[in-house]
Order: structure tokens, then sequence, then C-alpha cells
């Protein structure tokens, strides 16, 4: 609930910890809690994506701690509606009610996710937040300070704690003229600096970049004169999240004379919820349904298209292999990548741009025309002016791999800033009044969720890997009851190089293990599975000389007449 500007709460001699639980080790899945003797507030709660395509939709934090300390677990406060700071919600959800509080686009985006995971928005207490406004959340008080990021309504957060003001930054830059208007308000900062800042808690993404370059209203206008000189149908992949690009590029398909097609479920949820709060005014009639898109004249219609990190079944990938079902690319037509490569990703992008160009595509990308993308995170300049304006006393680097939290650390100690410290997941930070010390950890680490919403355990994870690694042999048998095989043995491959479309190699397998149950003959207890499955190892090595993973089906006829 909101709280009148006469409520802090009182400084004491109580401790506070910073426990992170996702995002300082590492980009993405951002997540910590501010832990006090009479509650724990927790920021922010977001997923990653999987580095390599076993299976896994995405991976969130382990919530295994604030589990064990859920009668103490006040409220979730968000800072801004990215997957890497919200896709955890429902994960989140499962594990502990509580009551969240975020800016109006995050808690649409919030309710969409919720309604995936057929939750009832009854069942779930969210809370509209707006900046320059105090919210009472346990005994903490929380305002949110707009800051501009590659997204609406994004904001820091000035957290009041028993050691004082905790200033978390979340995402930012200082954009001075942002698409939505609302740009970092620095007179807030200074007021809060000015009123004194116990622990600063900022962004590391960008430390390694001197000046941010550019700015969205740029990119706009970069994008505007490839689009107007493009002769043929344009496709721009970019964030979906990034409602300030879209509003300029309704813009620019308008004063080309172009129709808008959104390609990619992600980018409609993001145009929808936008829209749900009057953040995205485009005419009715611009967009065509992607069902549409392919009878729109070619000089007369904007593709955006959802995939820009090269994503097996996104929209830019079906379009770069010729396999989208609504539309095949021509020769002469333009794509352009407005979106930066996330470290990791940097081979499947190159494919995918190799893979354009192939077709005759004309294609644009951040390293042949750097205007047509901006990053939404502070450069170090940047970051350097939010240590300016807030003169902590103490300071944690957080969003960023172990280098960035370092190269961060040594910025903030450069400035003065007297007391810093650079942990990772897991390790708890204590404010006490005197210097910041690392606590003992607790309970971290990453959950994987499998398409389909399940977690995934260690065992299963393993299995997944080797399968990927190896492949497997399936050896089936039938035999009877007095041990003479009755059936078999039938062998199938999956991934085996030399095996799977090899019918000598297959035979070669079932020869061997034919031998083996001819060696033992007698009651079927004298043909274990293991015997089976080192048989069909010998084979193989014999053949191929590789080691997958065998799976041998035995089975006993109760009836050799029947089997």
């Amino acid at each position: 609930m909101p709280v009148g500007e006469f409520f802090v709460p009182q400084e004491s001699d109580s401790p506070l910890r910073f426990v992170p639980l996702g995002g300082l080790g590492e980009i993405g899945m951002n997540c910590f809690a501010l832990e006090q003797a009479d509650g724990i507030l927790v920021v922010d709660c977001g997923t990653a994506f999987p580095q390599n395509d076993i299976g896994i939709d995405v991976i969130h934090p382990d919530f295994s701690w604030l589990r064990r300390e859920r009668e103490r677990v006040v409220g979730l406060f968000l800072t801004h509606a990215h997957e890497d700071h919200i896709g955890a919600v429902p994960y989140l959800l499962r594990e502990l009610e509580l009551p969240i509080w975020g800016p109006p686009h995050a808690l649409a985006l919030v309710r969409h996710r919720l309604a995936e995971h057929e939750y009832r928005e009854q069942d779930v207490t969210l809370h509209e937040a707006q900046v320059n406004t105090r919210y009472r959340v346990g005994p903490f008080t929380v305002e949110p300070v707009r800051v501009s990021h590659s997204i609406v309504e994004a904001s820091a957060l000035s957290i009041q704690t028993c050691q004082g003001t905790v200033f978390h930054t979340g995402d930012f830059n200082f954009d001075l003229d942002p698409p939505d208007g609302e740009p970092t308000d620095v007179e807030r900062l200074r007021a809060i600096g000015d009123a004194g800042v116990r622990l600063l808690l900022s962004d590391s993404t960008n430390i390694d970049v001197p000046e941010r370059r550019g700015s969205e209203r740029e990119v706009g206008r970069a994008l505007h004169a490839l689009v107007e000189a493009a002769p043929h149908r344009v496709v721009i992949a970019m964030f979906a999240s990034n409602v300030q690009r879209l509003q300029l590029i309704g813009k620019i398909a308008q004063a080309t004379g172009r129709k808008l097609c959104l390609l990619g479920r992600s980018l409609q949820v993001h145009v929808e919820a936008a829209r749900s709060i009057k953040r995205l005014d485009w005419p009715s009639n611009l967009l065509v349904s992607a069902d549409q898109v392919s009878a729109q004249r070619r000089n007369g219609v904007l593709v955006l298209a959802g995939g820009t990190q090269g994503e097996s079944a996104s929209a830019l990938r079906r379009l770069a292999s010729g396999t989208h079902q609504l539309l095949r690319l021509l020769p002469g037509d333009t794509v352009i990548h407005s979106a930066r490569v996330i470290p990791g990703n940097e081979r499947a992008v190159h494919q995918l741009f190799c893979d354009l160009l192939r077709q005759g595509i004309r294609l644009h990308t951040y390293k042949s025309d750097p205007d047509v993308h901006t990053s939404g995170h502070a450069g170090r300049s940047e970051q350097a002016e939010m240590i300016r304006l807030l003169r902590p006393a103490a300071f944690v680097p957080v969003h960023g791999t172990l280098h960035h939290l370092m190269a961060h650390e040594r910025l903030a100690r450069s400035l003065g800033v007297p007391d810093t410290l650079v942990v990772e997941n897991g390790t708890p930070v204590l404010l006490n009044g005197k210097a910041l010390t690392a606590g003992a950890p607790v309970t971290h680490g990453t959950v994987s969720i499998a398409f389909g919403g399940e977690a995934l355990d260690k065992e299963t994870m393993r299995r997944r890997v080797e399968l990927a690694r190896t492949g497997v042999v399936i050896v089936s048998v039938v035999l009877g009851r007095d041990g003479t095989c009755l059936y078999g043995p039938s062998v199938r491959a999956r991934g085996v190089p030399g095996l799977d479309t090899v019918p000598e190699a297959v035979m070669a397998v079932e020869r061997g293990v034919r031998e083996c149950l001819r060696r033992k003959p007698g009651s079927s207890s004298n043909h274990t599975e293991e015997e089976i499955r080192r048989a069909a190892r010998r084979a193989l090595t014999d053949w191929s000389g590789t080691r997958p993973v065998v799976v041998v089906q035995m089975l006993q006829a109760e009836d050799s007449r029947r089997a």
C-alpha cells in the first residue's frame, strides 16, 4: 500500500543481509532478497535461457532458501518487465504465496505469464507501483524511481531498511530523450544521494563499454532511412519487449506507407500488453495478420520478427531457412537485425546471417550499420554518473559475470566509494554498521524447466546430456520360461553414427547379443540385462568404436505358445 512521506523505518543496530539468488556471476535470472529481523523483501524474479538444446525451456533460481523462510517473506517488488526480471514469477508462486508490486507494464506481462500457468487472477495479489510514491512492504518502505531503459516504465528502487537506504538501480541508462518521454529522474537521484545512501546495488552489464553508443531516437532515424530506401519487403528483427522501439517502428510504417505484420508469439504478447496500458497507439488499420502477409505488395509491408538470437523455432530462424509456413523471403528483400548478440549466441546468430545472405537478402546488422541498435544498459561513463549522483557509503555490483562485477567494483573504488564487496549468487552480504562482510552461503543454484513445465532434476539432466553426446541403442528380447529366446534380439538405434541407417551394423549387434544368449541356455535368470548390455557394447565397439547408451528390454513370456 502507498504510505505518506512521513513514514521512514527507524534505523537500528539490527543487521541487514543482501542475499543474491540470481544475476550475480551470470547474465540474466536476476533475483535477490533483503533480509532483516522482521522480514524478507524479494526484488525481481527472472529467468535465463539455456545455452544448449536438450529440451530445456527456461532456467530459474533455486528458491529453496526462500521456501524455508516463507513465513518471513513479505513481498516481491519488480523493477521492470524484461523476462530476466519477471519470467520466474509463476515458479516462485509455486513455492510460496506473496503479494507483488511492480510497474503497470510489468504487471500486465506477469498477468499473461500467470494465465499461461493457469493461475487465477483472484489468487494472486498484484499492486501497481508508480514512481515517486512510497509503498510499505512489511518492515520496508520502497520508492520506485524512474530510469530510462530499453523498455517502458523501468524503475530503480530506493528501499528504506533498518540499516538506512539501500538503492538498487535496476537496469538503467541516461538517455536524455527516450521515445516514451520519461528519462531517468536525475533530480530525484541527486536528492536521494543528498539524504544519504547506505548501500548501492548497480547494474554491471555494460562495464566494458566506455560510452554507450546512440539513443533510441537515433535508432529510429536509422531504421526509417533503411526502410525508406528498401525496394521490397522489409523484416526488422528486434527484442519484443522494447516498446519504445515498437512505438518508433509504428511511426516509420505509417510514414513509409507500409502495413505492419507481427511474426512471433512474443511480439504479439508484448504488443497486446503495451496496448492494454495505453503505451502503444498504433491505428487499427496499421496491422495485417500473419496469414495475410504474403498477399501484400512486397514494398507495402514491414514485418517484425522474433528470434534475434537465432533460436531454432523462432520466426526469423524459419525465415532464414525458408521453412516459415506463412512467408517466404525473396532475393532483394531487406532484413534489419536491430538487436545485440547476447554472449554465447554468436555461432547461432552468425549462421542465421549466412542463411539469409544465401537467399540474396539485403542484410543490415549492428556491425554493418551501428545505429540500428543501442543498448538499454548503462555504459561505464553512465555507471560512474550514477555513483556520483548517489555517493553511497558502500557498493555491491550486481547483474553480470564475475568479470563484470569486479570491473564495476574497481570503478566504484576509483570514484571514492570507501566500502565495496564483490559476491556471487548464494553469498550474502552483511550490513551492520561496519564494513561490508560476506556471510556463509545460503542454498542456491538453478532449476531447469523442460518444455511442458516440469522441473528437470540433476539425474535427468545428466541422462539427457549423455544421450545427446552418445546416442542410444535399444535391445529387445523375449525369453521363454525355459530361458530360450522366443523373439529377437531386435536392435534399434537413435543418434549413433554408423548404426542408425546401416542395416549391416544393426545385424552385427544382433548377432553379438544372439551369441550371448546361446552361450547360456537354461533358465531366463541366467540371462541378465547386464550380460546382454555388455554383448551389445562389445559388438558396437568392434563395428564403429562408439559407446552409446544401451537400453535392454528383456521380457519373459508366461506361455511359450503365446509368445
